[in-house]
């Protein structure tokens, strides 16, 4: 597989970096050193945009989470993959289970059908299946059919790969009270531009009500709620909010797309991005990535994708690579402390 940008220190050497992309990741490298990933919040980066361009600020916040030392040691572990040994190893897990993203009956062409993610990892476990959700569920009722999947399926060694508002879906199946039992066999969860802080579009498209009542005629005419919408908010008050307490033995990777806008290159993604720039860095599908400093977890961002993970050059050997690397971690200490600001268990509470 490809190890484009897997470099610990920096993603300079990555296809398609260019020299403008070089010379912005070096100002980013030295720039003022005590702002930490620790210090990066949503509100923090929002300033360093306000002041010094959104670039910087995502340049900067790139920077600080791949030096961060958890971080870094893992895209280190990523970079040492052999693709030939691992694909003799079928038995890293028994299934992989994908829980696909948001409207993966209608919308093919995202990859949130997860049809993308189960070629990438055929080869891992003797089965990979696509977990059965709604196309766009609420959360507890997606959560309960992850639930019921994962119970048929007990005592079988289980990895969990999610897609955008699939990684939602899982984040509320681990507070249900099944959990503890549901989840006793699964080793790895790595969430792939996972929406799991939710997301400011929601708070963008109700300040908009003749835009907001068009799109819950169309939800309505697809057989879904609005009321999911409201679900995705990003807000304190918002059932993302929080974080459950997640099982001390499972490894969890967040991959995220860390794109500049001339990175964007799904249809979909200039209209997200530049609908939410004015509150800093973001992956032009409504995640915040401030956010990424606050999870629980190893991060894993990739410079020039953007939400939907798809850059110029082919990213199919690394997206490989680091479920491989998730699935043979030793187990976390605590896998429900962020790497960059550990809190104390049994939930953390996101930064909205």
């Amino acid at each position: 597989g490809s190890k484009a940008g897997c470099g610990v220190m920096n993603s300079a050497d990555a296809p398609g970096v260019t020299a403008e992309d070089k010379a912005l990741l070096a100002r980013a490298e030295v720039w003022d050193p005590a702002e930490s990933l620790a210090h990066l919040s949503v509100e923090r980066l929002g300033a360093i945009t306000a002041s010094h361009g959104l670039d910087l600020a995502t340049a900067v916040l790139h920077d600080r989470l791949i030096r961060h030392p958890a971080h870094a040691g893992f895209r280190a572990r990523v970079s040492t993959i052999v693709p030939a040994k691992h694909m003799e190893d079928s038995h890293l897990a028994d299934i992989i289970g994908i829980v696909p993203g948001a409207f993966h009956g209608q919308h093919k062409h995202t990859g949130a059908d997860g049809l993308r993610i189960a070629s990438i990892v055929r080869g891992l476990a003797p089965q990979v299946e696509v977990v059965p959700i709604r196309s766009f569920g609420p959360l507890e009722e997606n959560a309960a059919l992850i639930l019921d999947w994962l119970e048929t399926r007990h005592g079988a060694r289980i990895a969990l790969a999610s897609l955008s508002k699939g990684g939602a879906d899982l984040k509320r199946a681990f507070a249900s009270p099944r959990a503890q039992r549901a989840f006793s066999s699964v080793r790895a969860w790595v969430s792939f531009s996972g929406i799991v802080e939710g997301t400011p579009l929601v708070a963008w498209l109700r300040a908009r009500p003749l835009r907001s009542t068009a799109f819950g005629l169309v939800l309505r005419f697809q057989g879904n709620r609005s009321a999911v919408v409201d679900e995705l908010r990003r807000a304190q008050d918002g059932p993302l909010a929080l974080w459950p307490a997640l099982p001390l033995h499972l490894q969890v990777v967040h991959v995220n797309g860390c794109p500049l806008s001339r990175h964007l290159r799904h249809h979909w993604a200039p209209r997200g991005y530049e609908r939410i720039a004015p509150l800093g860095p973001n992956d032009g599908g409504g995640i915040l990535l401030g956010d990424l400093a606050r999870l629980p977890g190893i991060v894993y961002p990739i410079w020039g994708a953007d939400h939907y993970l798809e850059p110029p050059w082919d990213a199919t050997g690394l997206l490989r690579d680091i479920v491989v690397a998730a699935l043979t971690l030793p187990a976390p200490r605590h896998a429900n402390q962020s790497a960059s600001a550990p809190m104390p268990a049994p939930a953390t509470r996101s930064i909205a």
